[in-house]
């Protein structure tokens, strides 16, 4: 005899299911970065603000912080570069310092986790998930030419 579901249990798997039609939904659109020019990259990255007010009110004067908060743009800029990108090209030869740095904030100060020579994906990844370590990955253009053709 199958067990009666209350209200609240189905009201809970309908949000389940529409939370992960929100994130396939999000994983299947098209990117919104507009990758035909230097000039349309840079609007898409900064979007919504313009360039032309960018340039104006924020340019050397003060920071800007573009929020992406809502779930359908969680993966705004995941067209640009992700971490599983980072897997093959350290197979061709990333090193410590040059190309990628690895560093944490702690006690409100920058340190920086780099090992010596080449970087290991697998150590990246580990510094990454259980140190919770931030990876400044040095002038992407130079690995990852279709997207940032415009960039030099």
């Amino acid at each position: 005899m199958p067990k009666k579901r209350g209200k609240h249990a189905e009201v809970g798997m309908e949000m389940q299911v529409q939370s992960k039609r929100a994130k396939v939904e999000a994983a299947c659109s098209p990117s919104v970065m507009d990758f035909e020019s230097p000039d349309s990259l840079f609007a898409s990255l900064i979007s919504p603000i313009k360039p032309e007010v960018f340039f104006k009110e924020y340019w050397e004067e003060k920071p800007l912080l573009v929020q992406r908060n809502d779930p359908l743009l969680a993966a705004y800029y995941q067209s640009l570069f992700q971490l599983s990108d980072l897997k093959e090209l350290c197979s061709q030869g990333l090193y410590y310092g040059r190309d990628i740095n690895i560093c944490r904030c702690v006690n409100g100060k920058k340190k920086v986790l780099n090992k010596e020579g080449k970087v290991n994906y697998a150590q990246l990844k580990k510094d990454f998930d259980q140190k919770k370590a931030t990876i400044q990955f040095h002038q992407p253009q130079r690995f990852k030419v279709g997207s940032f053709h415009g960039f030099k």
